[in-house]
């Protein structure tokens, strides 16, 4: 039997902590009245202005995949956030992130989306960059710039880092370490041995709500079997979901299943944890533990990473600003390595129903903006079952700096007692 990455500890606590939901009749005793959520900081422009400039350039995102630059000089663009960035492997097998912006003028010093290059040369008047540090190598008829120091007109360098096979990028150079801001959540995703899945799929939306409407969808399961009912049956039991709040604003999701969903898999319980074999015959990665089998468990990475986990791979969901009332959500699949060729054709049809069930989740979404857009609507009341988004807006005000933001529009800090140590 194959070693399972997952500490045991901790799925015997996940499996008390979803018995104590199950059974209890109220929130924990002195669990804090949340205040409602202000309309405004899904509507207002100074509020959207603020993220656009302290939040999105002072967070760790996905910006790609080490194996999207496998070779010195491999390079791709990332402009989610409205900033010109390209990501580059140096001829000293690094990965970096630099400005995509020229020091003389402000031309891109790359145009395509992706390639292969030796040097960042712009193509407005050739200023050219290294690869390794993005030093200013050499500037045509240098001659007549007075006292040009080239050592101060390097390209800024982003914060930059990898884990799980993933490039993450912060655009604040003076970021703390990727792998602190992540704390234990690497420990908890070993099993699924990240670095070492392929992509096999996308399906890349637009939808018309501020970007936390959007992600908010995904951060609980009170929805759950309202949006998703199959008939009266539901594969999940959300009473008993779990909410680990993480540090920086991260938390984890871990819900059982539902006695139809106990009995589909002839489970004596829903903590009759076992290894399942997949419906489509997609072969699972064998250091998942069990309990991933037989619930639903999945974690949210602040401040808009989001990943259904899953024994034979994954989803990877992240939510991007297009606009204070447009979201970019980027869905990426990742499986095992399954050699070479096309990969396994089961996997359209696992692609095409998530797809369906994120067609069910976003169907609300256009007129819950346009009700948090209405004088009607002022603010938004949640329940303890949704607290992971309560966390996720304090940490947001937070990052931003609550001192910058407009009383009326700030969220209550109350939930710091509750952040898992």
């Amino acid at each position: 039997m194959s070693e399972f990455l997952l500490d045991q500890k901790l799925v015997d606590r996940l499996v008390a902590d979803m018995e104590y939901e199950l059974d209890r009749k109220a929130p924990p005793e002195n669990f804090p009245q949340f205040p409602d959520i202000p309309s405004a900081r899904y509507t207002n422009e100074d509020f959207y202005e603020l993220e656009q400039k302290y939040l999105w350039n002072n967070s760790w995102l996905v910006a790609g995949r080490v194996e999207d630059v496998p070779d010195s000089g491999d390079y791709f663009l990332f402009e989610e956030i409205g900033i010109p960035l390209i990501v580059v492997r140096g001829n000293d097998n690094k990965i970096r992130c630099f400005s995509n912006t020229c020091r003389h003028r402000g031309a891109p010093v790359v145009r395509e989306k992706e390639g292969t290059i030796r040097h960042l040369q712009c193509q407005y008047h050739s200023w050219t960059y290294g690869i390794d540090n993005g030093e200013l190598l050499a500037v045509p008829d240098e001659r007549d710039f007075v006292d040009l120091c080239k050592e101060d007109r390097g390209l800024p360098e982003i914060s930059c880092d990898t884990w799980g096979g993933w490039i993450w990028i912060n655009v604040n150079p003076n970021a703390s370490p990727l792998m602190d801001f992540l704390g234990k959540i690497p420990e908890e995703m070993e099993q699924y041995q990240c670095e070492n899945l392929r992509l096999v799929g996308t399906d890349h939306r637009e939808v018309n709500c501020n970007w936390k409407v959007a992600i908010e969808a995904f951060q609980e399961v009170y929805h759950f079997r309202f949006i998703h009912d199959r008939g009266g049956w539901t594969s999940l039991d959300s009473r008993g979901g779990t909410m680990g709040l993480l540090k920086h604003g991260n938390s984890r999701m871990v819900v059982p299943r539902s006695k139809q969903m106990v009995e589909k898999l002839e489970m004596e319980s829903w903590k009759d944890f076992k290894i399942v074999k997949d419906p489509l015959g997609l072969e699972n990665i064998p250091t998942v533990h069990p309990i991933v089998h037989c619930t639903s468990y999945s974690f949210t990475i602040f401040p808009n990473f989001i990943t259904p986990l899953a024994a034979t791979g994954f989803p990877v969901m992240l939510f991007f600003p297009a606009g204070i009332d447009k979201t970019k959500i980027r869905i990426y699949h990742y499986a095992l390595d399954w050699g070479d060729g096309d990969p396994p054709e089961a996997w359209e049809q696992r692609i095409a129903e998530f797809a369906g069930v994120i067609d069910e989740d976003v169907w609300n979404l256009d007129a819950m903006q346009k009700a948090m857009e209405s004088p009607t609507y002022d603010g938004t009341p949640l329940c303890y079952q949704e607290r992971r988004i309560y966390n996720m807006q304090e940490v947001i005000d937070r990052v931003i700096g609550v001192e910058k933001i407009p009383a009326d529009m700030t969220v209550a800090q109350l939930l710091d007692q509750y952040i898992e140590e």
